[in-house]
């Protein structure tokens, strides 16, 4: 083998191993992961990875809105949350402006986990908007996956970090 051979086959073999190194975080088998929607499982999530506990709520006093694994869409039994308060929310709105905040696990890319975050907060405020919040009162930020409520490596405090808050805005 000549030495620019050499030269290529190590070349290749040393980004072969530098991108190995910048694999995606995914969760292990049994954090929440399922595709039968919306059962439970031990836990206190779904089978598709949503927190399915009560007890979650913004420091305004509004219920948190928990999301699937890997999801942007509101489910109903969020959205039923949502509405229920929906007059504390355009109590909050109609004082100022209120803020909508998505947030993430801690599996995925911090880019990936911002535009999820964000995809969440879009969510929750087309919901708002078309229950009669003006847009303009609504700001809506992500922070992906650095602002976490549980830091445990459980399947459930991952859940619980899968949510949007609504707080009053600054």
């Amino acid at each position: 083998m000549n030495r620019s051979t050499r030269w290529i086959l190590t070349l290749g073999a040393a980004a072969a191993l530098l991108l190995s190194g910048c694999s995606q975080k995914t969760p292990e088998p049994g954090n929440g992961g399922g595709s039968q929607y919306g059962t439970e499982v031990p836990g206190g999530i779904s089978s598709t990875g949503k927190y399915t506990g009560q007890d979650g709520v913004s420091a305004s006093g509004i219920k948190m809105v928990y999301f699937s694994t890997d999801r942007y869409d509101v489910e109903g039994d969020q959205l039923q949350r949502l509405m229920s308060d929906m007059p504390k929310i355009k109590r909050l709105a109609s004082a100022g402006k209120i803020r909508v905040e998505g947030n993430c696990d801690e599996f995925g890319t911090d880019e990936y986990n911002h535009a999820l975050g964000l995809k969440r907060a879009k969510a929750v405020k087309s919901i708002l908007v078309s229950n009669g919040i003006p847009s303009s009162r609504i700001d809506v930020v992500s922070y992906g996956e650095s602002n976490p409520v549980c830091t445990g490596h459980t399947a459930p405090c991952h859940a619980k970090n899968r949510r949007v808050e609504i707080n009053k805005g600054r």
